[in-house]
């Protein structure tokens, strides 16, 4: 069937309008890049604002009608600024301290003149600017060394051009003082050392000589802080002091020499009571010669310097400096009193001792202590003494001998126990222990009595001829015995010389050599092993004590860090810190694998408390500089990671110039790491450690020089 229905196209779409033609793509436009700025000025920093630099003013400031101000100057970097702003910095601080000194140790009428012309300064003058105008004044005039021989007021005062600024994290963290930048000798002229009557017989002491061509300066580990901490324990000079210029040929500088002498009897003094402070200054004031001599204040000067940063170039072994004049002056009086047997001819031993042990060498000052022991002999301080009814009792006399003979029996029992050697005198003084009458006043004095009748049994069972090289240690029993007896002493002493309630430097100085004696009392058990079980079991308790002990130690020192800081400090405490830093090391390796810093650790903490306070030490005890290398290298060995700071100060004591000049003059029997007495005891001693630096500082020296030599032709 055909269709009827003709076809129908689909009804149109509604009209949409005509796209128009495409046109070609245009290209992204790149943004500009920014201006890279150096440095934004002050108000844009503080707006937080984008500053393009801009000079002399930037847009935003414009825009915003600030000041425009800049830290930084024209295509100066951040790091060059940071520089020059420490730069700037330093020379403030030096500035403001050379005005302090003069401040505080000029006599008041030219320190209230300063003071003056300060206050007479309008509000509106650059106080940076007037600080380096009185600065320079004082320095034009010289007003810090008036009083002084011209040959020898450049060598008292610390004429540094640069203060080193500690690390931040120092200055925030530890109380200690404004370092002194000192630096290592350019010349050990020669000095011998030993008595006269012994000097032959020790040809090897006789030349100590050793040079250098340059300079290293000395690393600074101080914080701005410890000299209030340090300061408050110094008191007022007593005025029996202003006499003292009469009894030394050095110096006539009255002032200075009083501050020498109060330095020394806030700190050394304080802990060894060589004399009795008050007969000594009775007869200093009065120009009398029974218990004040010559040599006496001499020796004491030299010890002294130690203890005062005015003195410049303390670390320099027999440097040109004050120092060394007393100690020559001291020396060529001893000389010239020889055969005259006298209590202040064992005092001044005693502190010829101490400064011959803070120049590394104690084994010249043995000599000296030798000397001592036998004057005392043969004076009778050991021997009873009967009262004679013909002959008055002098109170002053028996007061003096009673003290020089116990400080005596103290001193050379605890240099025999640091030391390692046998004690010289082997029975205690037979004569009570002296200040009855003022138990309080003097129970530091007394409590030190006690506790050196207990060394000296401790002394001769470690000191006995086999005692280091001997397979077996001493008996248990007999090591129990010991520890209880001195445990229970210290347990015992009077609460004003607890370090806890009274943290002075001697409380916390006899503290921490309580400790380090229990250490040396076990150590004989822990370098040793035996098959018997009595003494591995006995050996697993004394390890187990040392290690307490050692944390112990390291909490004191601690606060030690806190109350005092080191810039000054009784010199002997360097024992505790050694003993501590060693005994810390192998704890610290085994406990840490170091892929990440032993933050917050507590051994590690207080191996970098030793370690920096011994660094801080070694700018003003020569003495401490090859036992901070030996510490620090002993860490590099284990893999400890150490601060940059103790890195950069290690570099100071590993140069080839370094290392020769401590070789020659080194001559210490001290061991610093008891571990390796167990071994071999005379290689374990300081200078046969300083020796062994020498010879493989000559065995690289050579090596490089064959191996950059050119070949022979032969």
């Amino acid at each position: 069937m055909a269709n009827s229905y003709r076809p129908l196209q689909p009804a149109p779409m509604e009209e949409q309008p005509t796209p128009p033609p495409s046109q070609p793509r245009a290209p992204l436009v790149q943004k500009p890049k920014r201006t890279v700025t150096l440095g934004a000025c002050l108000a844009c920093r503080k707006r937080k604002s984008k500053c393009d630099g801009s000079r002399p003013v930037c847009t935003c400031c414009v825009q915003k009608e600030t000041a425009c101000v800049y830290e930084l100057g024209p295509n100066e970097k951040p790091s060059q600024a940071m520089k020059r702003k420490n730069e700037e910095m330093q020379g403030e601080l030096f500035n403001l301290r050379q005005l302090y000194d003069f401040l505080r140790l000029r006599p008041e009428q030219e320190a209230l003149d300063i003071l003056r012309k300060i206050r007479s300064e309008p509000p509106e003058s650059s106080t940076a600017q007037r600080i380096q105008e009185l600065a320079d004044l004082t320095r034009k005039q010289g007003e810090l060394l008036g009083q002084l021989p011209s040959s020898l007021g450049s060598s008292l005062v610390q004429q540094s051009e640069q203060v080193t600024l500690p690390p931040i994290r120092l200055a925030l963290g530890s109380p200690n003082s404004d370092p002194d930048n000192l630096s290592f000798p350019n010349i050990f002229p020669l000095v011998v050392e030993g008595p006269s009557s012994q000097r032959r017989r020790h040809a090897l002491d006789v030349d100590v000589s050793a040079s250098s061509d340059s300079q290293s300066s000395l690393p600074a580990f101080a914080s701005l802080g410890t000299a209030l901490h340090t300061r408050a324990l110094d008191q007022s000079p007593d005025p029996r002091l202003d006499s003292i210029k009469s009894w030394t040929s050095v110096t006539k500088d009255n002032h200075l020499l009083s501050l020498l002498f109060s330095s020394w009897h806030t700190w050394e003094y304080s802990y060894f009571h060589f004399f009795d402070w008050d007969i000594f200054l009775d007869d200093l004031s009065c120009g009398k010669s029974d218990f004040c001599s010559e040599l006496l204040v001499n020796a004491v000067l030299a010890t002294a310097c130690f203890h005062l940063p005015l003195i410049k170039d303390r670390s320099k072994p027999f440097g040109d400096n004050i120092l060394t004049e007393f100690y020559r002056e001291a020396r060529r009086l001893w000389e010239l009193d020889e055969g005259n047997n006298s209590l202040t001819r064992i005092q001044s031993a005693l502190c010829i001792f101490m400064v011959l042990g803070k120049h590394g060498r104690d084994k010249v000052g043995s000599m000296f202590l030798n000397e001592a022991c036998r004057i005392a002999r043969d004076m009778g301080l050991f021997r009873v003494s009967l009262p004679s009814p013909e002959k008055p009792v002098d109170k002053r006399w028996e007061r003096s001998r009673a003290v020089t003979a116990w400080s005596l029996f103290n001193f050379q029992l605890e240099m025999s126990f640091t030391y390692s050697f046998p004690p010289l005198i082997t029975e205690q003084p037979p004569i009570a222990v002296p200040y009855e009458e003022i138990p309080e006043k003097e129970a530091f004095f007394r409590y030190r009595c006690t506790r050196h009748i207990l060394i000296l049994e401790c002394s001769k069972i470690l000191t006995e001829s086999d005692a280091f090289v001997s397979e077996v240690p001493p008996k248990p029993e007999v090591i129990e015995v010991l520890y209880v007896k001195m445990k229970s002493c210290y347990d015992a002493q009077p609460s004003i010389l607890d370090p806890e309630k009274f943290p002075s430097p001697p409380n916390l100085l006899a503290a921490l050599q309580h400790h380090a004696s229990i250490v040396r009392l076990f150590q004989p058990f822990i370098t040793r092993s035996s098959s018997a079980e009595r003494m591995k079991a006995y050996r697993d308790h004394a390890i187990s004590v040392t290690r307490s002990t050692i944390k112990e130690i390291r909490r004191l020192l601690a606060l030690h860090d806190v109350h005092h800081g080191w810039e000054k400090t009784i010199t002997f405490i360097l024992d505790s810190l050694v003993i501590a830093s060693f005994g810390t090391l192998e704890e610290v390796a085994l406990e840490n694998n170091f892929q990440v810093p032993p933050e917050g650790n507590e051994p590690y903490e207080g191996l970098l408390t030793c370690l920096r306070a011994i660094g801080i030490v070694a700018t003003y005890v020569f003495y401490a500089q090859p036992l901070f290398r030996l510490l620090t290298q002993s860490c590099e060995k284990l893999g400890i990671p150490l601060p940059i700071e103790l890195i950069s100060a290690l570099d100071c004591y590993t140069s080839e110039e370094w290392t020769r000049n401590a070789a020659g003059m080194v001559s210490s029997q001290y061991i610093a790491d008891l571990r390796k007495t167990a071994n071999d005891v005379e290689n374990a001693r300081m200078d046969a450690i300083v020796s062994q630096w020498k010879d493989m500082s000559l065995e690289e020296k050579t090596a490089a020089t064959q191996y950059t030599s050119p070949p022979s032709d032969h």
